[in-house]
């Protein structure tokens, strides 16, 4: 076990106490490095302590290249990637097919049971968002597929494809796709790990957010305090909240630290406690 590792399963068992219920977390395309250590040893601990654990993932850089590779130009609005029928092959190959199971095996080379699973699969009902092409909106959460997968012991990944009444395929923003499942599986948190330190209310001054509300999340919306990439973060937060999932953590996805802080509400002594947001409704 490496000393990161050691560290972190010392503070855990101060207060096993704080996890309740399933977990989700958010995690972008890639696990390797850092992010694969930080990740597989809070799902380590996480499975000591008997908690369900569900993934949701993103892709953005590898779509970005793939489409960039195609010829196909997919520019962002307030944080989202216009994406058009032909996009969306590109789109729902790179999630569901390459990202996807890249994710299964990595864990599954650290010792996890886990199943890659699309949203597309009867879980992620979608509608098309106006002015995006084929940019989803979630309509509907079934949840009864990835509450099976968990029961039998496994670890779901999935990927944040949605389904429309005619089965034709949306891309739906990970974060946004990671909160509308976050509360149809009645988890207890949701944990966004991102590749920085939390949510900013003001970007430029350096301004991170640590423990706040809904309510002030909500004025600081109104007052259009949040950068455009962090926009579809902000509103998955907040609906996750409405959903009735008890807290939302932003963290970065290469700290350890903040990932121990974020999944039991610990953080490590040596350190100061800002180790990421925390939103509670």
């Amino acid at each position: 076990m490496m000393a990161s590792s050691r560290r972190l399963h010392t503070l855990w068992r101060k207060d096993e106490t704080t996890l309740r219920g399933r977990v989700l977390l958010k995690v972008g395309g890639s696990l390797n490095g850092q992010h694969l250590d930080s990740i597989t040893t809070v799902l380590s601990e996480l499975h000591r302590l008997k908690v369900p654990v569900v993934l949701v993932h993103g892709g953005g850089p590898r779509i970005t290249a793939a489409l960039k590779e195609a010829g196909i130009q997919a520019p962002f609005v307030d944080g989202q990637r216009v994406t058009t029928i032909e996009a969306m092959d590109i789109v729902e190959r790179v999630l569901a097919k390459e990202v996807n199971q890249e994710l299964v095996m990595a864990l599954a080379n650290s010792g996890f049971r886990t199943i890659g699973m699309s949203g597309a699969d009867d879980i992620l009902h979608a509608t098309g968002v106006a002015g995006l092409g084929r940019v989803g909106q979630v309509t509907r959460v079934n949840p009864t597929p990835v509450l099976k997968r968990l029961d039998d012991g496994l670890l779901p990944v999935i990927a944040p494809i949605g389904v429309g009444e005619g089965q034709e395929r949306y891309n739906i923003n990970a974060d946004l796709a990671a909160g509308a499942l976050a509360g149809a599986i009645e988890a207890s948190r949701i944990v966004f790990l991102t590749d920085v330190p939390g949510i900013y209310s003001d970007f430029a001054a350096q301004e991170l957010l640590h423990l706040t509300t809904k309510a002030e999340v909500l004025r600081l919306q109104s007052e259009g305090r949040f950068e455009a990439g962090m926009i579809p973060k902000v509103n998955a937060v907040l609906s996750t909240l409405s959903a009735g999932v008890g807290a939302a953590y932003v963290v970065h996805g290469a700290d350890a630290d903040a990932m121990l802080w974020a999944v039991t509400s610990q953080f490590h002594e040596a350190r100061d406690s800002r180790l990421g947001t925390r939103v509670i409704a």
